[in-house]
């Protein structure tokens, strides 16, 4: 077991996207390919979404060594208080979304609002390897503007694609369609909250971003890190598409263009806020739930990669951050320091 500690600390990143994927693809190919119809299989398929999260955890566990600190009670009242939104949010979601029978959503969610709650309350473990390493989901780094950046710039460049659209004489359909602004609010409120929580929020930007960017722009220029971090993100979510029956020619078009693109905007909003995981866990899935609701036009692609490459150049990503860059992995903390400290529990989602 020392050896393979070792082997760990040596190689973070390459341990990491090791561990991710033999959770993840082997619970895909239950769920997809031998079990498709049977309900207790999804289970699987559903922990091993958070994969990029718990990958994260035992690994900074494993590279900083230090005794625990503190006591549990702050972690447990903490666990309580997400434990509690996330049911909530998500029991919501299924029933008014999913239009899953209510008691069916309450009973499933209590038991799997332990997944993000237990994410989540991360930021408060005695641990500190995993203290520090999740502090930034409950104590946000940076200028507020960026988080606002994070959560608008999909909505916001998908209404003015179709605008554009509609002025060239072209067709624009969505999801939304039909739906009043009341009913738009509910949709979108619930899809954003339960995306965060679940799908692509904090159970794959603590990993993705959290955990293999700092490491890989310790050693690379910012745009070669969003390189390997977008192949092994868009290389993870393959058994899915292959078992979703997604086409070819789209699953090609949205894992390298449109992938590499947001991986770009997700480590601009990283980078900016200091390193905050909250900033990229906020735009993915602000990316999922309006992208894939919102009119989704050649125009607004266009605008989508026009802002990357802005990106790119304003940033100067072809060079590497500065080593004391907080947006940059600097080792675990020397015996006798605590790290980051943790927030105080919040009382809001």
């Amino acid at each position: 077991m020392k050896e393979i500690a070792c082997w760990i600390k040596e190689h973070q990143v390459a341990a990491f996207f090791i561990l991710t994927f033999l959770i993840t693809w082997p619970g895909f190919y239950l769920v997809f390919f031998m079990f498709p119809e049977n309900d207790l299989v999804r289970v699987i398929g559903f922990l091993a979404v958070f994969s990029p999260a718990f990958s994260a955890m035992l690994i900074s566990a494993i590279v900083d060594p230090r005794p625990r600190q503190g006591s549990g009670r702050q972690r447990w009242i903490a666990f309580g208080i997400f434990w509690l939104i996330s049911w909530i949010i998500m029991t919501l979601y299924y029933w008014q979304v999913e239009k899953l029978k209510l008691i069916v959503a309450v009973i499933l969610w209590a038991i799997f609002a332990t997944l993000p709650a237990w994410v989540l309350s991360s930021a408060f473990a005695r641990t500190p390897g995993i203290c520090k390493h999740f502090s930034t989901l409950v104590k946000p780094r940076g200028s507020l503007l960026w988080y606002f950046v994070a959560m608008f710039t999909v909505p916001s460049l998908a209404l003015l694609g179709a605008e554009i659209t509609r002025l060239l004489g072209g067709q624009v359909m969505s999801r939304s369609d039909g739906m009043s602004l009341g009913e738009m609010a509910v949709f979108f409120s619930l899809t954003f909250l339960s995306g965060f929580l679940c799908a692509g929020g904090i159970n794959e930007e603590s990993g993705w971003r959290g955990f293999a960017m700092p490491r890989l722009q310790a050693r690379f220029p910012v745009i070669v890190s969003i390189a390997i971090v977008w192949f092994f993100w868009s290389l993870w979510h393959i058994p899915y598409d292959l078992g979703l029956g997604v086409d070819p020619k789209w699953m090609l078009l949205n894992r390298t263009l449109i992938m590499f693109t947001f991986s770009v905007l997700f480590a601009w909003v990283y980078n900016r806020t200091k390193g905050s995981i909250l900033a990229p866990a906020i735009f993915h899935p602000s990316m999922n739930a309006f992208g894939n609701n919102l009119p989704f036009t050649t125009a607004s692609v266009i605008l989508y990669v026009a802002l990357a490459v802005f990106a790119i150049l304003y940033d100067r990503m072809w060079k590497k951050l500065p080593a004391d860059d907080p947006a940059v992995y600097h080792g675990p903390e020397p015996d006798g320091q605590t790290g980051t400290a943790p927030a105080p529990i919040p009382t809001h989602a």
